[in-house]
């Protein structure tokens, strides 16, 4: 893998692989099919080490330039990005650490699933999946139900996951779980394991078929008595996940923000140059001539480019401030942005644009479904308003009390 690439190559290299991705999109999308070829590109350029630290073989960038190469690949095809970024949040977090700083027999054992797990990424190639949502509980982490015991060498795990992104496809399944025994304290006790493609008491039911987001596969996963061995319990600790999640929401949030972002890209991208070529009856002009739809045309670009400003600041922040109350707040900011955005330009751009580009023939259709439930992926945006509105008046929001997960 070649880790001395800069941003702008590791960008531009995401503007030629979602091009590629966007002639397979129809595809995928009409057929409820996992992007297989997508995630073997992804592979092959050495993509899936892109949060990986260089000192562990991969490219280490930083949370602004991921922003941006996500953007790239999700204006070429949302749900590869959308996956993709499942298996970032996976190594993103823990790239994020200072393990060196961290002393004793508890920093060996971090350390050492560090190792482990960006070698798999790297050396393995190795793909990793989020599973933490619930049926009726979504991605509220204090009421998860999926559990966990203690036993010789390892853990058990129970329970029932659902919209796990790549589920059947992915090699790796980082499951979240409370314990057994009854919970104490005002912060719950979550724990992420890593559970292995074709585990013994794994199983998946098909049951993805929806309005947009169809190429992700994020399926129903039923665990019985899996067993998972001590060392793959993750970062070796118990009980932090959600202090992780309260201190530093950044990646459980924010990660989508690139992925809607390049959506709305292409949304406006495919507006500007349909009515750039769409005669006027009569005329030898376009519609883009038409004051009109200029007018149109300048309202969607400024509320893309305001999307894209403030997905932008946030990366930043977090890529120079992580965990500050600005980055985190800046992080809910933008979620809601691009997720309400999305949907609307969509909107905005069949309006404009006429009846013929809802044939499934045209992108918009499809870029319309994937963008319509970004709103609803956690942090929902009913969740970042709540979010930013306590901060703004002074409420604590690192407080498991005020969180809405």
């Amino acid at each position: 893998m070649d880790t001395t690439l800069d941003p702008d190559h590791l960008i531009n290299l995401a503007t030629e692989l979602g091009q590629v991705f966007a002639t397979r999109a129809a595809t995928h999308d009409r057929e409820g099919s996992f992007p297989v070829d997508d995630f073997k590109d992804l592979r092959d350029a050495g993509l899936l080490g892109i949060m990986v630290p260089v000192r562990h073989g991969g490219i280490g960038t930083d949370f602004l330039t991921y922003t941006k190469v996500l953007e790239q690949i999700g204006k070429g095809h949302a749900a590869t990005a959308l996956t993709y970024n499942m298996h970032n949040i996976v190594m993103g977090g823990v790239a994020e650490l200072d393990l060196d700083e961290i002393p004793g027999r508890h920093g060996d054992r971090m350390r050492d699933f560090a190792t482990w797990l960006f070698a798999q990424a790297i050396e393995g190639k190795k793909l990793f999946a989020s599973a933490t949502t619930e049926p009726g509980v979504g991605a509220k982490y204090s009421q998860l139900k999926t559990t966990y015991e203690k036993v010789d060498d390892g853990y058990v795990l129970n329970g029932v996951k659902s919209f796990v992104s790549m589920a059947g496809h992915a090699d790796f399944y980082v499951v979240a779980a409370r314990p057994v025994a009854p919970q104490t304290g005002s912060v719950p006790t979550i724990s992420y394991f890593c559970i292995g493609n074709g585990s013994e008491g794994v199983t998946i039911e098909d049951v993805w078929d929806t309005l947009g987001m169809r190429a992700t596969t994020s399926n129903t996963m039923y665990l019985q008595d899996v067993f998972v061995p001590r060392q793959h319990l993750f970062m070796g600790s118990e009980g932090m996940a959600f202090y992780k999640l309260l201190s530093q929401p950044h990646w459980q949030v924010g990660g989508y923000n690139g992925a809607y972002l390049g959506i709305s890209t292409a949304i406006m991208d495919f507006t500007t140059e349909y009515l750039s070529k769409k005669a006027i009856p009569g005329t030898e002009l376009t519609a883009a001539s038409d004051p009109v739809i200029q007018h149109q045309l300048g309202e969607m670009d400024i509320k893309l480019s305001s999307a894209r400003a403030l997905t932008y600041e946030a990366a930043r922040l977090v890529t120079e401030r992580p965990g500050s109350s600005e980055a985190n707040v800046a992080i809910h900011r933008a979620k809601f942005i691009v997720g309400e955005v999305a949907p609307e330009l969509a909107s905005m751009a069949i309006r404009i644009c006429g009846g013929s580009t809802i044939s499934k023939r045209m992108p918009l259709e499809r870029l319309y479904r994937d963008a319509r439930c970004g709103g609803l992926m956690p942090a929902k945006s009913d969740d970042c308003l709540r979010y930013v509105g306590k901060a703004s008046v002074g409420i604590d929001v690192t407080k498991a009390e005020e969180s809405y997960w």
